[in-house]
Formats: structure tokens, sequence, C-alpha cells
């Protein structure tokens, strides 16, 4: 029986990289994304195969800025995306998860774990991540399998470029002040490759053996 992933936030970054693994490791992925029409935040049951493997919420954004200037809606734009989009994804997907006795691997941070100045709202939405993950790994026992990985920075994506920009503006440093202060706090003073973790990831979702009994944790990567 061919095996069915549905990767969320696929279009590009660590979400590109998990299809290409997914694929290698003989899996038809569906790719969600914003850019294909597909939307994390109003998912359609048009849009969600009858039976799945594997459900990959990978979707995320990001906005940051001081606290007394943060506008509201992109506190909503960014849980709603990263939060409550990995509820309703479940939500949509359950039915066909049952069918297979399925897995939902949920994409968090380091940014769940520790906090970060002008990121109230990306720490928050990756705290209610973490939980949640947690929380739907105890509800859906045995049948499907909960957990999480939690990439520290990462190179190369749409995500980090975005980031390390917003970073300078916020601080009004440059580029490469920017990019000092970050690499300092990493120990291999490198950001994560993202081929790195979609590796090591599409090892974990290449058979259910690999990750049975990781329901409920949350798996840091990076340093």
């Amino acid at each position: 029986m061919l095996k069915t992933a549905l990767v969320t936030g696929a279009a590009s970054g660590l979400g590109r990289a998990l299809v290409v693994q997914l694929k290698l490791h003989g899996y038809y992925v569906m790719e969600f994304d914003i850019a294909y029409g597909h939307d994390v935040r109003a998912p359609r049951a048009s849009q969600i195969p009858e039976e799945l493997d594997v459900l990959v919420n990978c979707a995320g954004i990001n906005r940051i800025g001081w606290l007394a200037e943060f506008p509201a809606d992109d506190w909503d734009a960014v849980l709603d995306t990263n939060a409550k989009g990995i509820f309703l994804m479940a939500q949509a997907c359950l039915g066909a998860l049952k069918k297979r006795s399925g897995t939902i691997l949920n994409i968090v941070s380091n940014a769940a774990h520790m906090p970060m100045r002008c990121s109230a709202a990306y720490n928050a939405s990756k705290g209610a991540a973490l939980i949640l993950t947690r929380q739907l790994a105890r509800e859906l026992a045995p049948d499907i399998t909960v957990f999480s990985v939690s990439p520290n920075k990462l190179s190369g994506t749409e995500m980090s470029r975005d980031i390390d920009v917003q970073v300078q503006a916020t601080r009004g440093w440059s580029a490469e002040q920017a990019r000092e202060y970050q690499l300092a706090g990493l120990l291999t003073h490198e950001e994560t490759p993202v081929e790195a973790v979609a590796d090591f990831i599409g090892y974990l979702l290449q058979d259910k053996a690999h990750h049975k009994f990781l329901a409920g944790c949350d798996l840091p990567y990076g340093a």
C-alpha cells in the first residue's frame, strides 16, 4: 500500500526539504501551502486525502517588534498560522489519519523553550504548538502518534532571511551585527541546514517503528 503524507508549508524552506525526503522514503506527498491555494487557517475537506499516514504541520510565519508598538493584527496572524493552524489541520485530517493509524508531526521551534526579545507572538505561538502536541498525543493515542521536532535557527530559509531583515530594522543594527548576535547564541556558531533536519525527520517517518515511542515528545534539533 502506497504511503501518503501531507506536508504544510511545502513550497519552501524546511517544508520543501521534507517533501523531498518523504518522497525518497516512498511516500506520495500532498504539498499543502498558501502558495498553492491551501491555507492552514481554513482547510477544506476537498483538500484532504481520504486516507493519510502522516501529517506534517510545518507551515509557519513570524513577525517581530517591541511590545509597545506590536500590531494586534500581526499577533493574530502569527497565532492563527502557527498554533491554530495545527489544531485545524489535525481536526481536518483526523478521519484520514484514523484509517491508517497515522502520525502527526508538528514542527515547533526552540522558541517554545527560550524567550527572545521582540518575539512575543512567535514565542507564544510555538509555546502553544508545543503543549498542543502533548495534548493531541494524549488524546489521540494509541492509534495516532503525535510528536514534535523543535529546530534551532535554520539556514537559507525565507523565514530566516525575513527575520534577519526585521532584526536589523527593529534593533537598528547592520546585517553583520545582526548575524554576529544570532550566531553567538549557537553552540556550533552556525545555523542548522534544512537538509540536516529533513534527513533526520525522514528517518523518523520512514517507518512507524522509528517514532512510535516518541508519542508526546519534543525533539530539539540544532545547537
